[in-house]
C-alpha cells in the first residue's frame, strides 16, 4: 500500500489574520479548531482566536471571512453574519440546504446563519443560559437534528432544528466515566468534547479527560469502545479497548471507522469499526513538518478537529501550527 502523503491547503504557519481575497495558502491564520464541508465541496473554516468563520472556494481556492469581525463579542443577532462577533467559535455544520450551525464557545450558544439572508440568529443558549455552559461541538444527524457535546455539562443534547428543542441523548451530569451498560441518559461522561453519530443512528463521544471513546447505540445505551482511561499513545495496531489516547478533542465518521483527533499525542487515529483495531493515520509527534511527505511520519501541533471529503480526503484543522493540512488518499 502506498503512504497516504500530507501538505498544507490553507494558512502560512504564522498566526494572523490576513489575506481574505487571495489564495487560502497565502493567508494567515489563527487557531483553526475546525474543518468543515458544504454540500459542493467548499470549506468552512472555525478559527478560535480570530472569532471568525473563514471559507475557502473550492474551485478558486480563494479564502474570505463569512462571519465574524475578528473581535470577541457576542452581538450581531438579526443582522448580517459578517458584522456579528463570537467569543471562541469552536464548531461549524453547515446543512444541506445551506445554512450554517456554529458552536459560539464562551458565549454558551449555538447559533444559526441562514443562507437565504445571511442573517445570523441565536439557536439556542446564550451567556449560559438554556442549559449550555461550555459547548465544544456539534454534528448535524442527518434526520433533522444538531447534536451539541457540552464539556462543562457534562452532557450530549439533540436540538430539533424544526420545533427548537432540546432534550438529552446522554449524560446525567457527572463528571466521570459511569454507567457503561446503562442508558445513556443516566451514565455519565469525563468530558464530553465531541460526537458524531454513524449511517446507522449509534453516536459517539469523545471524552476529553477520559481518554476515550463512547458509544451510544441505537437503543440509547451506554458502551466504551476505546480507551483505558490513562492517558498514553499506545495500541496501535491492537484492540481499541487497550489502547490509549490522550485528550481526545475531535471525531467524525467515514464509512466503516471512526477517525479521532488524538490531540495532545498530536495525531489523528483511527478505530475500524469492523474489527476495532487502532491505527494512526497522520502525526504522532510535536511539529510542523513533514508537507510532501508521508502523513504518519509528520509532525502537527495540537489539532483539534478533522474532516473527510467526498473522494476520501483527510482533512485537518492542525490548531496551533495556523493550517489546515490535508492527507491524500
Amino acid at each position: 500500500m502506498v503512504a497516504r502523503r500530507i501538505s498544507t491547503i490553507a494558512g502560512t504557519g504564522t498566526q494572523g489574520y490576513a489575506g481574505d481575497g487571495g489564495l487560502a495558502l497565502d493567508a494567515t491564520l489563527s487557531e483553526p479548531f475546525m474543518c468543515e464541508f458544504d454540500s459542493k465541496g467548499n470549506m468552512y473554516i472555525v478559527e478560535a482566536s480570530n472569532h471568525c468563520i473563514r471559507l475557502i472556494d473550492t474551485k478558486s481556492h480563494v479564502i474570505s471571512t463569512i462571519a465574524g469581525t475578528g473581535a470577541a463579542g457576542y452581538s450581531g443577532d438579526g443582522g448580517p453574519a459578517s458584522l456579528a462577533t463570537f467569543n471562541e467559535p469552536y464548531a461549524v455544520q453547515i446543512d444541506t440546504n445551506g445554512d450554517i450551525y456554529i458552536v459560539d464557545r464562551l458565549n454558551a450558544a449555538i447559533r444559526k446563519i441562514e443562507r437565504s439572508t445571511k442573517i445570523i440568529t441565536t439557536l439556542a443558549g446564550g451567556t449560559k443560559s438554556g442549559g449550555y455552559i461550555e459547548p465544544n461541538d456539534c454534528f448535524l444527524d442527518g434526520n433533522g437534528a444538531l447534536i451539541v457535546a457540552d464539556v462543562q455539562s457534562q452532557k450530549i443534547t439533540s436540538i430539533d432544528l424544526n420545533t427548537g428543542d432540546i432534550s438529552v441523548l446522554a449524560g446525567n451530569g457527572e463528571k466521570a466515566r459511569k454507567g457503561d451498560g446503562m442508558a445513556a441518559v443516566e451514565a455519565s461522561i469525563f468530558g464530553a468534547r465531541a460526537v458524531c453519530t454513524d449511517a446507522t443512528g449509534n453516536l459517539y463521544i469523545c471524552e476529553r479527560e477520559g481518554n476515550a471513546i463512547r458509544r451510544v447505540d441505537r437503543t440509547g445505551m451506554m458502551a466504551t469502545i476505546a480507551g483505558t482511561g490513562q492517558a498514553g499513545y499506545g495500541g496501535d495496531g491492537g484492540t481499541a479497548l487497550e489502547s490509549t489516547w490522550n485528550g481526545p478533542k475531535g471525531i467524525r465518521c467515514d464509512n466503516n471507522s471512526l477517525v479521532i483527533v488524538d490531540t495532545e499525542n498530536h495525531a489523528i487515529r483511527e478505530i475500524n469499526l469492523d474489527t476495532l483495531k487502532v491505527q494512526t493515520l497522520a502525526g504522532g509527534h510535536k511539529g510542523g513538518d513533514g508537507d510532501a511527505g508521508p502523513a504518519v511520519s509528520a509532525g502537527l501541533n495540537r489539532p483539534h478537529a478533522c474532516s473527510v471529503d467526498a473522494s476520501g480526503n483527510l482533512y485537518i484543522a492542525d490548531s496551533d501550527n495556523h493550517r489546515v493540512r490535508m492527507v491524500s488518499t
